[in-house]
């Protein structure tokens, strides 16, 4: 008979009652449960307190800080390599074409190297540092705005808002 079953002759489904209840787990919050650790057994292998210094700073080297992933990750790199390669390329062929000595040339381009990526390297940390500093200013700028803009709203619309107000303590 479609939809509700079978002409009558066989006798309704009967529904199961749930005979489990599972009591959810009540919410333990991290203040109630026991400390993992002591804090009062010293770990030993951590060292006492002391002030680091070099030997310990070399001893923290590895071979593996040195990888080309590293240093490409780095913000700067790109643009003091290629600083130190061209000022290389410029003082390594002015002093050829000066002196026409291979040997002080390359001494020449080696140090124009070394001095392009110094150069390189500050100047892109300098705009680093004063791009962070204009979003923090322009950050501060915004939240004072809005600040102002709040405080004139709240002032025009002190009836809309009682209204919002009452709409949201009712329940």
């Amino acid at each position: 008979m479609g939809w509700f079953g079978s002409g009558g002759s066989s006798p309704p489904s009967k529904v199961s009652i749930v005979s489990e209840y599972k009591e959810e787990p009540k919410q333990q919050f991290l203040e109630d449960l026991p400390p993992k650790f002591e804090d009062s057994e010293p770990i030993p292998h951590q060292r006492q307190e002391r002030e680091a210094t070099l030997i310990d700073a070399a001893r923290q080297i590895k071979l593996s800080d040195f990888t080309i992933e590293r240093f490409i990750g780095m913000p700067c790199f790109r643009e003091a390599m290629i600083t130190g390669f061209q000022a290389m390329g410029v003082l390594g062929v002015v002093t050829f074409l000066i002196h026409k000595n291979v040997k002080k040339s390359l001494n020449w381009s080696v140090g124009g190297f070394f001095l392009g990526n110094v150069i390189g390297w500050e100047q892109c940390r300098s705009l680093r540092r004063r791009s962070f500093h204009m979003i923090e200013k322009a950050k501060l700028e915004r939240e004072e705005k809005n600040k102002k803009k709040w405080s004139e709203m709240s002032l025009e619309d002190d009836e809309d808002l009682q209204k919002f107000q009452e709409f949201n303590s009712r329940k």
